[in-house]
């Protein structure tokens, strides 16, 4: 039996069909659950039912505006109730949704509608003046809807659902083309979970513009009845916590971090008292995260994915045995290690980056496999161990080639150091590792470095830092929280 079916509930497993398509996916999901609540903040509360009349009344708008079908419709916001809404109505009607970031500037946003061929754009009143120069045909605003209601289109799973943009943290960002068939595999991926996954309780605080918060976080949470607090900014967080009392966070590490200091000194019920399980990843996870939270009752589930595998590739379901593994595959994929790189293939893989077939070209081999561009093992068991980036290793003056990821996981394990971060520098005339490291509050700098030179100790030579910095800023990260790498 595959490995994620055997953690579910024997009663749960055939629950949850293949749904291939957005279109699918909404009207089933507003039929099943119709009474259950599906989506809420502070100020509404929408049931399944109410959902679907809202994502129907919206496709509407989009033909009594005359956007053609299948064009691009970009979507620029923070997290809220009506943008998930939109990227329902607008995946379903068989058109695609651009998912465009609320930092970009005028310019840039005015560039990205040429260059992404928007015939419309749905935008937050907040954000109007960014859109005054905008050039598409049709504007519309977050909350607008049509009085009528339109049923969903007939959409073929192998149609273009969404493009949404990655660049990692160090490239520059690209337009990545899921289908529908990919985006709705990578949705009924995160449905697997051990214990019962029907009718819990989320806080989506991740962005909706990034696979991660789109798909893990809201789509996977609403195939299983679940109610999703949506909020739209950081800082509202644990507010919303207190609100909606999650059953399940979805979280990068650093707001896990966040919420462990949190609850060992105010208590789970600073974190809404009914926290059971945080599924965590985007972001290298600390094994302390698991055991920091196990004595509170919470267990910390850790995966790994990318934009263009549609979010998901491997989950950790059993965190106690394998805490530095990032878990074994989900179904219904292939996965290989080929000169230290993980290679994957399945239908869960984008159709390419939006004009640029150069770089579409080199994501694979002749064979049809994604270059993940990530380094890793596989165990005997099947346990995917990443170890760091191809394009960030380090070349040191011997000719070794070290991965900086692979020395940071190492200090992440001491309990005084909070961020680090390795890059390559230049000693003495020599290529060499310098650590950058952030400590835990509450350590002197003397007990910082002196557990430092402790763990240097233990490594090979060629993992060695040369050089410790200390820093008491937080390090520049992305919108997913991953340290950006100059």
């Amino acid at each position: 039996m595959n490995y994620f079916i055997e953690h579910m509930l024997p009663e749960e497993r055939e629950l949850i069909p293949w749904l291939p398509t957005t279109a699918a996916f909404t009207d089933w999901i507003c039929e099943k659950y119709a009474d259950s609540v599906a989506l809420s903040d502070p100020d509404r509360k929408l049931t399944y039912a109410e959902l679907g009349q809202l994502v129907a009344r919206k496709r509407r708008l989009l033909s009594d505006r005359c956007v053609p079908a299948a064009s691009n419709v970009g979507l620029l916001g923070v997290n809220s109730i009506d943008e998930a809404a939109w990227f329902l109505a607008v995946t379903s009607s068989g058109r695609t949704a651009v998912m465009l970031p609320a930092s970009l500037s005028p310019d840039v946003l005015a560039r990205s509608a040429v260059h992404y061929e928007l015939s419309a754009l749905i935008a937050d009143t907040s954000l109007s003046e960014k859109t005054q120069n905008v050039p598409v045909s049709v504007l519309l605003g977050m909350r607008d809807a049509a009085e009528e209601t339109e049923v969903s289109s007939d959409v073929s799973p192998k149609d273009r659902a969404a493009i949404f943009f990655t660049g990692g943290t160090t490239g520059t960002p690209k337009g990545v083309m899921l289908s529908h068939r990919a985006l709705m595999r990578g949705t009924l991926n995160g449905t697997y979970r051990k214990g019962t996954v029907f009718g819990q309780r989320f806080v989506v605080v991740l962005p909706f513009i990034h696979v991660f918060g789109m798909i893990f976080s809201l789509l996977s949470c609403l195939y299983t009845g679940s109610e999703v607090g949506v909020c739209g900014q950081m800082r509202e967080v644990f507010k919303e916590m207190q609100r909606v009392h999650p059953t399940t966070m979805i979280a990068v590490p650093g707001l896990a971090e966040l919420m462990l200091t949190i609850a060992r000194g105010k208590g789970m019920g600073a974190l809404g008292g009914s926290l059971k399980t945080i599924i965590t990843g985007a972001a290298p996870v600390p094994p302390r995260l698991y055991h920091g939270f196990l004595p509170l009752g919470v267990q910390v589930l850790a995966g790994y994915g990318m934009t263009e595998t549609a979010n998901l590739v491997s989950g950790n379901l059993t965190m106690e045995l394998h805490p530095d593994s990032m878990g074994k595959q989900y179904p219904e994929q292939e996965a290989r290690i080929v000169d230290g790189e993980l290679q994957v293939r399945g239908d869960m893989l984008f159709d390419g980056y939006w004009k640029d077939e150069a770089a579409t070209k080199a994501a694979f081999t002749e064979d049809g496999w994604l270059c993940t561009g990530d380094l890793a093992r596989i165990d005997e068991d099947g346990f995917i161990y990443i170890v760091g980036r191809k394009k960030n290793l380090i070349i040191l003056a011997n000719g070794e080639n070290v991965s900086p990821e692979e020395v940071e996981q190492v200090f992440y394990k001491s309990p005084v150091v909070h961020d680090c971060l390795a890059r390559e520098a230049d000693i003495a005339g020599t290529p060499s590792i310098v650590l950058e490291v952030q400590p835990m509050p509450g350590y002197d700098e003397a007990a910082v470095r002196k557990a430092l030179d402790e763990i240097r100790a233990t490594l090979p030579s060629t993992m060695r830092p040369a050089r410790f910095d200390l820093r008491t800023e937080d390090f520049e990260k992305s919108a997913s929280m991953k340290i950006i790498r100059k």
